[in-house]
């Protein structure tokens, strides 16, 4: 409804699924298949159209961030933007031809045009892979030593899970969206150039950049990139000295246009650059802590909002709240992101209403328009919010969901020691009290990095897609059974069922 296409390019296999959108949009968009057999296009000049007048200011894509009204806010980030970035990696990283970068993120986070451009603007090869193959895990480190992928992209939350091992091609990891530790500089720095990369959609994707070698040192989040500039202001856009935290603005470059069709939106984040000199010149607030260091370097400190990164995903609270509020079975609703486990940062659902819907009603509630990350992993009711004493909600009061935060129907115990065993593996992992054999992991709060942890604790050769396809704690106990007895040696198998047949005998 944003874009209002003038035409859309798709494929036979969705076209009709995409019809159907496009109807209840007005219709009337031509739809023109790519793989049709008579393209609809075959009469038309192979020459290049003209460009239109086509400027550095003009959109080179329209990426969609979360929106605390409920309703995500489309950025408009301009083509002289995205050719910076393009020029800066080349620099920064020295991207050529004889290089190989993995496309790791999905096309809904700006990462992905991260690693799209940093490949195709520099005449390197771009990886593509399947969904299931870049699990961080061993299938990950086997696409990397298959391809021999020599720059790669992950989150700090994909590289504490992603097994140290020996990757003779890969010179280059950079790493953004979370904050990284220390600790993750000393397994990886030490082997390959670790970089910390800093920027959100608003500033084209990346703004500063800091190479990290020592694990003694907090990783900070570096130095602005070449035609971009930084600004540690206070609440009154006057400048801090060093080591005096205040909100991040950006300018230069990479700021964006702002936001589709969202002029009052547009106008509180990115405001007049006083500092720039350029006729209409904007710096776009944050809402980020930051400060100074003594050699030019950031340290960042956290949040200045309500907004928050969950595995690498910048999330606004209030568009999950204002969804879950759409329920009819809710009153009021409020979301948190709990770190109740160290390094283990998850959504958490408040929720005051109607005690005879479940939290899988309203999980899957949310997944009808919110993507996976943004779903809250635990419920908790309530039968009222804490408020401070002036009325306001009192976010520090809403108390740990402790596992069994919301009535999941009826509890029912683990049968043998493959479903006790994994019982014990996913309350570990997802921090449950307990888990019944009728437990949906997904339901329960995982995700792809918590399997990749299950399968690794389960210290069994099993494949990480069966967890996927079988997410049921009793269908993945049998699932896992399966790919035992189908390792066993045949031979081994008829002595054992012959042992078997005599004791029944007896």
């Amino acid at each position: 409804a944003d874009s209002a296409p003038a035409v859309v390019l798709t494929q036979s296999a969705v076209a009709q699924v995409l019809a159907r959108v496009l109807d209840g949009l007005g219709g009337g968009v031509p739809v023109l298949e790519l793989d049709a057999a008579a393209p609809a296009w075959a009469s038309q000049r192979e020459t290049n159209p003209a460009r239109g007048g086509l400027t550095p200011e003009h959109p080179a894509y329209v990426i969609y961030t979360s929106g605390s009204t409920g309703r995500p806010k489309g950025v408009l980030v301009p083509h002289r933007g995205l050719c910076n970035v393009a020029a800066a990696q080349q620099r920064t990283f020295g991207v050529g031809p004889d290089d190989r970068v993995l496309q790791f993120a999905s096309l809904s986070f700006d990462a992905a045009a991260f690693e799209l451009v940093m490949a195709l603007a520099s005449g390197a090869a771009l990886c593509v892979a399947p969904r299931e193959e870049l699990l961080p895990g061993p299938g990950l480190l086997a696409l990397l030593r298959r391809h021999a992928v020599t720059t790669v992209t992950l989150p700090p939350s994909a590289l504490a899970v992603l097994p140290v091992e020996e990757l003779p091609a890969l010179r280059t990891i950079t790493t953004a969206g979370e904050a990284l530790p220390a600790e993750l500089v000393g397994r990886w720095g030490a082997r390959h150039r670790l970089w910390n990369l800093y920027g959100p959609t608003e500033a084209t994707i990346w703004s500063t950049a800091a190479e990290c070698a020592d694990p003694a040192r907090k990783p900070d989040i570096g130095a602005p990139i070449a035609n971009v500039r930084a600004h540690v202001l206070d609440a009154g856009l006057e400048p801090l000295p060093v080591g005096v935290p205040g909100e991040l603005y950006v300018g230069g470059a990479g700021v964006a246009r702002g936001y589709l069709g969202r002029p009052g939106l547009t106008a509180e984040r990115f405001v007049p650059d006083p500092f720039g000199g350029e006729p209409g010149a904007r710096l776009y607030r944050t809402g980020d802590r930051v400060r100074w260091l003594t050699d030019g370097r950031l340290d960042f400190i956290g949040r200045v909002d309500h907004q928050v990164k969950v595995r690498g995903y910048r999330i606004e609270l209030g568009e999950i709240e204002a969804r879950l509020a759409e329920h009819p079975a809710v009153r009021e609703a409020v979301v948190l992101a709990r770190e109740d486990e160290p390094g283990e940062k998850r959504l958490v659902a408040y929720v005051v209403g109607d005690d005879t819907v479940g939290a899988d009603v309203l999980r899957a509630y949310l997944g009808e328009t919110l993507p996976e990350y943004m779903v809250p992993a635990a419920y908790l009711r309530l039968d009222e919010l804490p408020r401070t004493p002036n009325g306001k909600l009192d976010r520090k009061a809403l108390p740990s969901p402790e596992g069994d935060a919301y009535a999941r129907g009826a509890y029912e115990a683990p049968v043998g020691e493959t479903e006790e065993l994994l019982a014990r593996i996913w309350s570990e992992v997802l921090g449950v009290e307990r888990v019944s054999r009728g437990d949906d992991f997904f339901e329960l709060g995982g995700h792809s990095l918590l399997a990749v942890q299950v399968i690794a604790l389960l210290e069994m050769e099993i494949d990480l897609g069966e967890l996927f396809t079988r997410p049921v704690l009793k269908d993945f106990a049998q699932a896992v059974t399966d790919a035992q007895l189908a390792r066993v040696d045949p031979d081994e198998m008829a002595q054992l069922l012959a042992l078997l047949r005599e004791s029944a005998v007896a």
